[in-house]
């Protein structure tokens, strides 16, 4: 697979992977140990934030020296929760995210995809609220307070037991909860992935046509996700995976159609309650844009290779390779 060919199917299955969702550092300055008490009051109050805040903001997001600026508008009111993101560079694509509907608009194409679910991630980022599925695989630490956006914030610090998932750093505005910077680290110390808000202004009431996107779409290209090839999701066998790292547990599972392609889907996915892994089964081709071996985005590794039962297995997750690894060679047939 050429790199060109590899990225671009590698963003693909990010997109899926995120709506179903650095700098160097040699080592943390971390206070004594915290309380599950303390880590969840702000943990709650972060989780409260993210869904019943109306605020706008701008704010970077990426892999080292790679990132991008958005912008993104958060609306709760009598209409329900309301989404609007908007890429300051490059190509200007735009997200757009109700409580029924994920609308993708990307210009560079002059097309539109729709996923007619709620995505399970969500910018900013979400946490659980409760430990104590969490405790046996993270440690969990209050740091001291820091600004970030103008705002006074409280930093808390997660760290990993062992090498199948990643550690986190997380910023919390001390008054409106709402989580405004994190970062997630590897084994080695490095920051291999950031989010942060450059500029943040919280609302009464967002205005409604900060809500609606840019382009009107006439004159793009539609897909809707499950409308093409349908009768090829009953093709579709039940799969399960053998070996998983420790803690992880099945999230979901569903059976979907590729917006463009209309190529039948499994999606499975596994989380340990923080770290997400999706597993997509599909029915084997020629296709060169199938991962084949290893690959990663920033953070983010996948891993692929085609089974003997005439299907292929793509395995992508914000965990490091030896999770991808680990699941990748142990899809089965139930």
């Amino acid at each position: 697979m050429s790199h060109q060919q590899n990225e671009l199917y590698m963003k693909n299955k990010f997109l899926i992977f995120t709506t179903s969702l650095l700098f160097s550092f040699s080592g943390f300055a971390l206070a004594a140990p915290a309380s599950s008490e303390q880590v969840e009051f702000w943990l709650s109050k972060m989780h409260q934030a993210a869904y019943m805040l109306n605020y706008k903001g701008i704010f970077v997001y990426g892999q080292k020296d790679n990132l991008s600026s958005m912008q993104i508008v958060h609306s709760q009111d009598e209409f329900g929760e309301r989404e609007r993101l908007l890429s300051l560079d490059g190509t200007g694509r735009e997200v757009i995210r109700t409580k029924d509907s994920v609308i993708c608009i990307l210009p560079d194409s002059q097309s539109v995809m729709v996923e007619k679910t709620r995505p399970k991630s969500n910018f900013p980022p979400a946490f659980p609220v409760k430990l104590n599925e969490l405790a046996d695989n993270y440690d969990f630490y209050l740091s001291a307070k820091e600004m970030v956006a103008g705002q006074i914030t409280q930093k808390i610090v997660i760290n990993p037991k062992d090498k199948y998932r990643y550690g986190h750093m997380l910023w919390i505005d001390d008054k409106k909860g709402l989580l405004l910077k994190t970062y997630l680290i590897d084994d080695r110390g490095q920051v291999v992935e950031k989010f942060m808000f450059t500029q943040i202004d919280y609302m009464k009431k967002v205005p409604e046509a900060l809500l609606q996107a840019s382009v009107k779409g006439e004159n793009y290209i539609w897909y809707e996700s499950g409308k093409a090839k349908k009768h090829e999701l009953q093709k579709l066998s039940k799969w399960g995976v053998k070996n998983l790292p420790k803690g992880f547990k099945s999230d979901m599972s569903r059976k979907h159609v590729m917006p463009r392609s209309g190529i039948a889907m499994e999606q499975l996915m596994y989380t340990d309650g923080l770290a997400s892994i999706s597993v997509f089964i599909e029915k084997h081709s020629d296709d060169e844009s199938l991962l084949s071996g290893s690959s990663h985005m920033g953070a983010i590794n996948a891993c692929g290779q085609d089974l003997n039962s005439g299907v292929h297995v793509t395995v992508i997750g914000e965990v490091p390779h030896a999770s991808v690894k680990m699941i990748c060679d142990s899809v089965y047939l139930k």
